[in-house]
């Protein structure tokens, strides 16, 4: 029973301090917690308090003592802990901390001077108890304004812990074959509700410590977005300087290529490369689709006229020109944004043909990524709707025979067949932005 007992702490000793450890290296990163010193505090002591019941298996009165005082020591940090997760008024808690400390303090002294087996069990047990109940009402208030899985879990593993805690109480007080003659030697039910106990108080730590992980994922995620969303604009805005199209036409590309994507998916077409995602990632690098114009020139960009074929060659090459200058911005390939590589794929292709007639590649049929195609179809629309210096706009209906006259030459006949479904929908983006 002994050996059992001893790999048993021992074992526990050292998930409690990988769990502290992984803590502290990332302390840095935990930008809540900077100030929350209960976290690692109840890991050392609960870490501690197992390391101690491992050396008093081989009968040191001093390190029993010890191992029961930092257990109630860690189940007083927890319960501080939670009472920090509270609306963040941890600057609350110092009254707490020194009630938690003295009643440690005078139970140390007790047991140290007083306490025999049974009697450790009962004053140790009770203390565990009314922490684990301080650390359940806590809880009860955190999950009001926050609803985390973990939190909930919490509460579970708690409930058990205190009914584990009772039981043994029970046990020890009613069956007398449970009696404790010597360290560790009771019979089977008390040494298996003893497991399960510090079997729950191992879950909680796992708990929480995933439940901080899931924050600071949050938090990195949120910060992506965000770094993302900012990146995005910056270069809508740089791509609009030297354009000529307006914001309306963006949102209207935006619209059509959402749509069609929908409809590729609904249709079973594409469903592997038409997830959430893909599509979101899609009408976001939209508006970057002729970011390459900033290379060209103003007598080129802006000439109140149609290009004669010297201008036009230098007018295409901004499809090379956009596909450079966002994987430039796309340069770290490890930590690349999935947005910019749909933006690539569309800046550089939009203007192949299915045929394989276009620019600047030749790509053809399925060569031509998915955005690119979908895209094509949309900023085609666009422009032949759409009033220009050098042409009249055209109606919508004479557009869509349009489209449908290059399905297979200049368009995936797919893509076609889903702007078909579709053209009620883009007659009425095409009114509600209509420019001037």
């Amino acid at each position: 029973m002994d050996l059992v007992n001893q790999t048993f702490y021992f074992s526990t000793f050292i998930i409690l301090m990988g769990l502290m450890l992984g803590f502290v290296s990332q302390r840095d990163e935990y930008k809540e917690t900077e100030k929350i010193w209960y976290w690692p505090a109840s890991l050392s002591f609960l870490a501690l308090s197992s390391l101690s019941f491992f050396i008093a298996s081989w009968g040191s009165r001093f390190f029993l003592v010890l191992s029961n005082f930092l257990l109630i020591g860690g189940m007083l940090c927890l319960a501080l802990l939670f009472r920090s997760w509270r609306n963040n008024i941890s600057q609350q808690i110092s009254p707490y901390v020194w009630v938690g400390f003295s009643i440690l303090s005078i139970t140390f002294l007790f047991l140290f001077g007083y306490g025999d087996a049974v009697s450790r069990v009962y004053i140790v047990s009770a203390f565990i108890t009314g922490f684990s109940i301080w650390q359940l009402w806590e809880l009860r208030a955190v999950v009001q304004h926050n609803s985390a899985k973990q939190i909930q879990i919490l509460i579970g593993i708690i409930v058990l812990q205190i009914v584990l805690r009772v039981v043994r109480l029970v046990v020890l007080y009613d069956w007398p074959g449970e009696q404790i003659e010597y360290l560790f030697h009771e019979g089977a039910i008390g040494f298996s509700i003893r497991v399960l106990s510090s079997l729950c108080v191992i879950l909680s730590c796992m708990v929480i410590t995933h439940y901080y992980l899931d924050a600071l994922w949050k938090l990195h995620r949120s910060s992506s977005r965000a770094i993302e969303s900012g990146l995005l604009h910056s270069l809508n805005a740089l791509s609009m300087v030297r354009d000529n199209e307006t914001g309306d036409h963006i949102l209207r590309t935006q619209a059509y290529v959402q749509r069609l994507a929908e409809r590729l998916k609904s249709m079973g077409i594409y469903e592997d490369q038409l997830t959430p995602s893909d599509i979101e990632h899609m009408v976001n690098a939209a508006p970057l689709h002729d970011i390459g114009k900033v290379g060209i020139p103003d007598n080129i960009l802006k000439k109140n006229g149609s290009l004669n074929p010297e201008e036009w060659e230098v007018m295409k090459t901004h499809a090379a020109l956009g596909e450079r200058v966002l994987k430039a911005a796309n340069a770290d390939g490890d930590k690349s944004l999935k947005v910019l590589e749909t933006a690539i794929e569309i800046a550089g292709g939009h203007h192949e043909k299915w045929d394989g007639s276009g620019y600047p590649r030749g790509l053809a049929g399925e060569s031509i990524p998915l955005a690119a195609r979908i895209m094509c179809l949309a900023d085609m629309y666009d422009a032949l709707v759409s009033e220009r210096v050098y042409k009249e706009k055209w109606t919508h209906e004479a557009a869509c025979e349009e489209i449908a006259r290059h399905k297979g030459k200049i368009f995936d006949p797919a893509v076609v067949e889903a702007f078909i479904l579709e053209k009620p929908f883009f007659h009425r983006i095409a009114q509600q932005y209509a420019e001037g």
